[in-house]
């Protein structure tokens, strides 16, 4: 019985090779071959495709038909059959590192890889493949910048949405995507040269001067595009007070050093510098570190707004700010609450001591405390326990900004035999 069955399967495997041996066997190194061409095969079921890109601009590979330069005909980890992942496959033609999307500071589409933000992958009616036309593109992202031109007075370019007249759309080798440094940038349309453009600028020769530092690039509610705040003398065109004449070889050098100059004006100013704890900018002379001599939009002629311009020189808020818990005042760049900005009776520049500011806001946490004060010490310094002895004035990683977990840590600081 045996013999006969094993006699029966050897029998069916030769007919088996008899029938096949004529026909073709895959994977033996030749592509099956396809009915029709890639484009007319694929347009056999994507018809409504085809006919939504006619009068378009179209994408190469679409004009060309190669629907496989980017799509896989029969499967692929990534949604639509393309080739790549989402952020990569437009740079498998379009090199990621040439200077055109890598010259230093790239705009966050290109960053992260989502060129599908701005274009469309087959075909646009809008030149460079563009979603929508580029005056509505850009503030699609940019709302609040938009809100903000939308004052009196508005640059050109602004006012026709022209944002790619000074910057760039991918990358640049400047800041805020420049296409030139700002000044040469201005240059480009507002001559120096001009009569009007002298009579403007009480003849000093500024063409050159950071245009940016007195002037509005986009709008301002102040004609000229001048900045919200003008330093009364530059807003009176009274340049020689504080610069040598518009004539002289060096007509922007100060007729006196910079801070005997800005107490010309600022004598009461001065008075509070006579404290013990004096800034360290105000013991230099250096005023325009904070402050710009002619315009800003910022109080008190501040050079940025105080969050930024604190952290300039205080390098370990940028860390402090990344952590869990931040105190108000911090996260909104309000320094001047808690600190004097240019000299103070106090350590660290405080408005006040420790246990006095810390009241001013939370008055109500102070009578259900843990005693502190006067007679109770810190048994790890010997001061005076204070607020600051358990909790960090700007941020932790801890509930109620506490150095240490509240629910033991911080308590066996102190309490050793607990």
């Amino acid at each position: 019985m045996k013999k006969r069955t094993t006699y029966l399967i050897l029998a069916a495997i030769a007919v088996v090779g008899i029938f096949s041996a004529g026909a073709p066997v895959l994977g033996a190194g030749k592509e099956v071959a396809k009915e029709k061409s890639y484009e007319k095969l694929c347009y056999t079921c994507h018809k409504d495709l085809k006919q939504t890109w006619e009068g378009k601009n179209v994408h190469a590979p679409v004009a060309l038909g190669n629907c496989v330069g980017c799509h896989n005909p029969h499967a692929s980890n990534n949604q639509k059959l393309v080739l790549s992942p989402r952020n990569q496959y437009c740079f498998d033609c379009h090199e990621k590192n040439s200077p055109e999307f890598n010259s230093g500071h790239e705009h966050k589409p290109v960053q992260d890889g989502l060129c599908l933000s701005c274009h469309q992958p087959h075909a646009s009616l809008q030149p460079k493949l563009l979603s929508v036309p580029q005056k509505d593109l850009c503030y699609g992202c940019h709302q609040k910048e938009k809100e903000k031109f939308a004052q009196q007075y508005v640059h050109q370019p602004v006012g026709r949405a022209e944002c790619l007249k000074c910057h760039s759309v991918h990358s640049s080798s400047r800041t805020d995507l420049l296409k030139k440094g700002p000044s040469e940038l201005c240059a480009q349309c507002h001559n120096g040269a001009t009569p009007n453009f002298k009579t403007a600028h009480a003849n000093y020769p500024v063409q050159n001067k950071g245009c940016a530092d007195c002037h509005d690039p986009h709008a301002s509610s102040q004609r000229n595009l001048t900045r919200k705040v003008a330093h009364v003398p530059m807003a009176k065109k009274l340049c020689s007070y504080c610069h040598l004449p518009p004539d002289n070889p060096t007509p922007f050098k100060l007729v006196k050093a910079e801070d005997t100059l800005c107490r010309t004006c600022h004598a009461d100013a001065w008075k509070e510098f006579s404290r013990p704890i004096v800034h360290a900018p105000v013991t230099q002379g250096k005023c325009t570190a904070c402050h710009s001599p002619h315009a800003s939009d910022e109080r008190f002629l501040m050079k940025q707004n105080k969050t930024t311009l604190c952290a300039d020189c205080h390098k370990e808020f940028e860390q402090k700010l990344s952590l869990k818990v931040v105190h108000d005042p911090v996260a909104k760049g309000q320094c001047e609450l808690c600190h004097e900005p240019h000299a103070g009776s106090t350590t660290q520049l405080l408005k006040a001591e420790v246990l006095e500011l810390c009241k001013r806001c939370h008055a109500e946490e102070h009578k259900t405390s843990h005693p502190y004060g006067k007679g109770v010490l810190d048994p790890r310094t010997g001061s005076t326990l204070d607020c600051v002895s358990c909790h960090d004035p700007h941020s932790s990683d801890e509930e109620f900004l506490t150095y240490y977990n509240r629910d033991r840590e911080l308590c066996i600081q102190c309490h050793k035999k607990v």
